[in-house]
């Protein structure tokens, strides 16, 4: 933990604190039963008497852009001048938990949910402060001064402060109570929903930002390793006195599943690895392939019902009922992440200390890794917040910083700067899990009377938070579920575990289940000899959001959903996954040169409230690439027990030749705020293969898309 965190009660308890020019507000996050009593209370915002005003973002800073938006709802509730705020990244401290997630943690689009209410109850209490401190100074009533834009003002000519030097007299005064804040009397934002710069960009942009990779120290040494191809791997046997001989290696240092050079230069350390000739141990795993695991599943899913994650009215005797029962199976592959940034992290350890730098989604699960590693007390590591080159739920994991920590350990006081080749970030994920699902629609008259649907796939949850764990694994069941009102309904899961490490990935469940759901929804839609789209709207009747986005969607695409004379088609996509906005996407699509080509992309979002709707649209169309790459190319592959991609040749991407032109519309659809980074992917496989099947008469039903064109 940081210096900060360690005095964390007492901090909290007294609600703000005075540091040498400057205001520190506190404000409760939650504050009921137990979770009151325990202090779940967070410091988000600082003025200092040099005017800045300081936002905390207890979110990482992934790219997302998140923090400006909390910079809005601050700005406006405190009525602060925009060009003041600046923003810092949260140490490790349970002040920042997630009251969604219930931790210290970035992940499934929760930012916004989680602390925009906090951000707005910051604001308001530091601008009733200041109010009260101007009306003190002044000697006048509190009704009779207002703010403008980061200034106080009174009643009479020439009283007119800015916050800055209000700040000290303000951190002084007891905190409000709740119904003694004074809020705006015009209640129109200033900020929210206005298109202003993002806080991360300049300093992407001119190269001033500091990632890990970026990060260095006084008198720093540089690691590289290897890890065991097969997964639970070691290392037998290598060259190690050989590397050791070369110039400006330091060491070479086992880890618990591979080996680590230790060099003066990255380069050296990452080159000495080729010389090192590392022979690996047999393991269990060494004849497993993406083959056998397909089989794996096909088994335990002829072999096991499932356990049930939703049940509604009478399935089984629906289908018995039913005039016919349309069935089939759709299929995916394990994805890796592949950020921007490969896996990377600095270290030090010094006087039974540990300092770590890296940008973490989960940092507390990083200290206590790093706390493991040497058998010290968590409160003895610091947590440095750097921003990262991307997470979408890698940066939960922690294996970087056993690793560095592990290295830093044999070399301190020196500190170490660790960071992978894309070879081991793409062949050492924590991937997103492969699975088959296999749908059931009881068919009665021309309408469909029941849902079924059965899912296997590995787990996630169990490793990486078994407290989260219930009867089943609610991250890969993610919106099995569908969006749709069936009378009758059975989802299943069937767990079915293998040898490859599985994390969280951006839409995680959703990617494997919207897949499967709303190719399905086309292909009875054309077996039923219905519209696809009427369909869906039926299926929705009971849901305005729905209606509205659907009815927006079709309004966009000229009214028609029907294949163009140009030799375009469009396929149609719906979903509303946990804590993410409904969206409803179109893809136009063409056969070009024998394969298919992603003209364009219709999406319509709803997330209830829009704060920063440039970084809505932005979230969105990422969502569509990241959709888009998954669809046409992802997959990782497995032989000998071993994952064969290893770089961005055999791991594809979408390349910015196939961007498509987007059309994105974002609905503020009254309701309360729900997130962006992750509902505009999972629509966009189905989307495809349902144009696909317009244009050529094929059903894709196994993911990747080209694999089907080759």
């Amino acid at each position: 933990m940081s210096d900060f965190a360690t005095s964390r009660r007492t901090f909290i308890r007294s609600s703000l604190a005075l540091i040498p020019g400057s205001l520190i507000l506190s404000v409760p996050l939650i504050a009921s039963g137990a979770d009151a009593e325990a202090g779940y209370k967070t410091a988000f915002l600082r003025i200092t008497d040099k005017d800045e005003i300081i936002l905390v973002s207890p979110v990482a800073e992934l790219g997302q852009g998140t923090s400006t938006a909390y910079g809005m709802v601050l700005a406006d509730s405190l009525d602060a001048d925009w060009s003041r705020i600046s923003i810092e990244l949260a140490p490790r401290d349970d002040a920042y938990i997630n009251p969604i997630l219930g931790g210290q943690l970035t992940g499934a689009s929760t930012g916004m949910a989680a602390f925009h209410p906090a951000f707005k109850k910051a604001g308001e209490t530091a601008r009733t402060m200041l109010l009260q401190a101007a009306a003190q100074r002044w000697r006048v009533p509190v009704t009779q001064v207002r703010t403008e834009s980061g200034r106080v003002l009174g009643p009479q000519p020439g009283q007119d402060l800015r916050f800055g030097q209000l700040a000290v007299a303000a951190s002084r005064l007891p905190v409000p109570a709740p119904d003694k804040i004074i809020a705006r009397t015009d209640t129109r934002p200033r900020y929210q929903g206005k298109r202003l710069g993002r806080f991360d960009i300049p300093s992407k942009v001119n190269g001033s930002a500091i990632y890990a990779v970026d990060f260095k120290l006084p008198d720093m040494l540089y690691v590289a390793v290897a890890a065991a191809p097969v997964f639970g791997g070691r290392a037998t046997a290598d060259k190690r006195a050989d590397v050791l001989r070369v110039k400006g290696v330091r060491g070479v240092v086992d880890l618990p599943h591979g080996v680590a050079i230790v060099a003066d230069r990255w380069w050296t350390a990452r080159r000495c690895l080729e010389l090192l000739e590392i022979v690996w141990a047999e393991t269990p795993h060494d004849n497993v392939s993406s083959q056998s695991i397909t089989s794996q599943f096909e088994r335990d899913l002829a072999a096991q019902d499932g356990i049930v994650v939703e049940t509604r009215g009478e399935p089984v005797a629906g289908l018995k009922d039913a005039d016919r029962v349309i069935s089939q199976r759709y299929e995916v592959p394990y994805l890796a992440h592949a950020t921007m940034e490969p896996m990377s992290c600095v270290a030090k350890v010094e006087n039974g200390r540990c300092d770590i730098w890296l940008g973490s989604q989960q940092p507390a699960n990083a200290c206590a890794a790093a706390a493991r590693v040497l058998g010290i007390s968590e409160t003895a590591v610091d947590y440095h917040p750097l921003v990262a080159g991307g997470g979408f739920g890698r940066r939960q994991e922690f294996d970087m910083v056993e690793q560095a920590v592990i290295a830093a350990k044999h070399f301190s006081p020196r500190p170490v700067k660790l960071i992978w080749t894309r070879e081991e970030d793409v062949s050492h994920d924590f991937y997103r899990p492969a699975g088959i699902s296999e749908l059931k629609a009881g068919i009665k008259g021309s309408d469909i009377s029941v849902y079924s649907h059965r899912t296997v796939s590995p787990s996630i949850l169990p490793r990486m938070y078994p407290v989260a764990m219930g009867k089943f694994d609610s991250v890969v069941t993610d919106a099995v579920g569908s969006p749709y009102d069936f009378d009758h309904v059975d989802t299943r899961w069937v767990r079915s575990e293998t040898h490859i490490p599985t994390g969280m990935w951006r839409t995680v469940g959703a990617g494997q289940t919207v897949f499967a759901i709303e190719s399905f929804i086309d292909e009875v839609a054309h077996d039923l000899g219905v519209d696809e789209y009427e369909l869906r709207r039926n299926l929705l009747a009971k849901k305005p959001r729905a209606l509205a986005a659907l009815a927006k969607l079709k309004e966009m695409v000229g009214g028609s959903f029907a294949t163009r004379p140009n030799g375009r088609a469009i396929g149609l996509g719906v979903s509303h996954k946990w804590q993410d906005c409904f969206v409803a996407q179109a893809v136009e699509v063409v056969i070009r040169d024998g394969a298919p080509v992603v003209e364009a992309v219709y999406s319509v979002a709803d997330p209830g409230k829009a704060i920063n709707r440039d970084a809505v649209v932005a979230q969105i169309e990422g969502c569509v690439i990241w959709g888009m790459s998954s669809a046409l190319y992802g997959k990782v592959s497995v032989a000998n027990g071993a994952v064969q991609e290893t770089n961005f040749h055999d791991y594809r991407m979408v390349r910015f030749s196939e961007t498509p032109q987007f059309h994105t519309v974002i609905i503020d659809g009254g309701e309360s705020i729900e997130g962006t980074g992750e509902g505009g992917s999972p629509n966009i496989a189905p989307a495809i293969c349902n144009a696909i099947f317009k244009l050529t008469g094929k059903r894709i039903r196994k993911l990747p898309i080209m694999e089907n064109f080759a």
